[in-house]
């Protein structure tokens, strides 16, 4: 198996990480006590940020912001916003202190564009590494407390944290330990698909309904998704819950999440159950603690859980990771991470991964 994993090592992490579409990160939404609407054009997060989103880039997320960045705004005429991400990955791996292999590759580069009027929000989004278009036109101020989108992109399911390694979103995706998949189906080549989606805010209750025209994960029929999180505030605590649910075919997905966040701790976690996705039901769970050291310097430990069928226990995987996020400037976003993986029955581990990430967005 190790010596398989030492021969495609290049190619196999290629596939895994190039093109990794950027999502929101829930904490920091946790952190605000409001849904991803409030730093992001996407109602249902990740991609351009909208002006509150700048500016907590700006003032807020990094260790220093230079003057001359201090009124950087993305607009570049009227009632047009242009954006960007770029992120370049590199990956290492250390089998009883032999290292088995390094990549080092570019593995997203989006551009985005925003025109807003006063009853529309015509957002495009260009992935250049995967040739991958993404549309959407919001009609403004015909829902009262909501909204309604159609175009090309993708549903709203779970936290969709940024990070497509971790079993709630696709995992290992190919089959380092022997299973048949270790990771639920988010997998980062998934592509946009026409979509029409439905958005309702009750207070601090944020629910979405959307349907696609053609599957998102299989591809054979369409999909249903739905989505419903509340966030509350409680003396010095943030909180936030919420349930969703995925139907495609004979695939079913249910999960629930939440989050705490107090000064400078905070907490997320998720569990999703599949129906047909591997064998028979299948589980994963994530849970992430972060802890603030300074302004733009972030410590973080999680556990991710996997396994293909509930029916048994042999195939389940453990996986630790720990891990340091470092934000020296507005637009600089540098990860370093450290994980290991514990199978069930008595079977040892693979060895520890070594992950760095330098993500530019503008």
């Amino acid at each position: 198996m190790i010596h398989r994993l030492t021969k495609y090592h290049h190619l196999l992490l290629f596939f895994i990480f190039i093109s990794t579409p950027l999502l929101a990160i829930p904490r920091f939404a946790l952190e605000s006590g409001s849904s991803c609407i409030l730093c992001h054009v996407d109602p249902s997060g990740g991609g351009l940020r909208n002006d509150y989103g700048i500016s907590y880039g700006l003032d807020d997320l990094s260790y220093r912001t230079p003057d001359r960045l201090s009124s950087y705004s993305g607009i570049i005429f009227s009632h047009f916003q242009f954006g960007g991400d770029i992120r370049i990955q590199s990956v290492s791996k250390q089998k009883d202190d032999i290292p088995v292999g390094l990549a080092v590759f570019p593995m997203q580069a989006n551009i985005q564009v925003k025109n807003e009027g006063k009853y529309h929000t015509t957002l495009v989004e260009l992935a250049t590494l995967r040739k991958d278009v993404g549309f959407q036109l919001r009609v403004n101020n015909l829902i009262p407390n909501g909204y309604f989108k159609f175009g090309l992109s993708k549903p709203s399911y779970g936290l969709k944290v940024e990070d497509h390694t971790t079993f709630i979103r696709g995992g290992n995706i190919q089959l380092v330990q022997g299973n048949h998949r270790e990771g639920m189906p988010f997998i980062p080549t998934l592509e946009n698909v026409g979509l029409m989606e439905l958005g309702f805010y009750f207070g601090d209750t944020f629910i979405s309904i959307s349907r696609t025209t053609d599957g998102y994960i299989l591809g054979s029929t369409e999909t249903y998704v739905g989505r419903i999180e509340h966030y509350r505030s409680f003396r010095s605590f943030q909180s936030v819950a919420g349930a969703s649910f995925l139907f495609e075919g004979d695939l079913q997905m249910f999960s629930l999440f939440g989050g705490l966040s107090r000064g400078n701790l905070s907490w997320m976690g998720e569990v999703d159950v599949a129906e047909n996705w591997i064998l028979d039901r299948s589980i994963a769970s994530y849970s992430e603690f972060t802890w603030r050291l300074k302004k733009g310097l972030f410590l973080m430990g999680r556990i991710d859980f996997f396994d293909e069928n509930m029916d048994f226990t042999e195939d389940a995987i453990r996986r630790t990771t720990f891990g340091l996020n470092y934000v020296p400037l507005p637009f600089v976003d540098i990860k370093f991470q450290i994980r290991s993986s514990q199978l069930t029955q008595g079977k040892q581990s693979k060895g520890l991964e070594f992950l760095s990430q330098l993500h530019l967005w503008f």
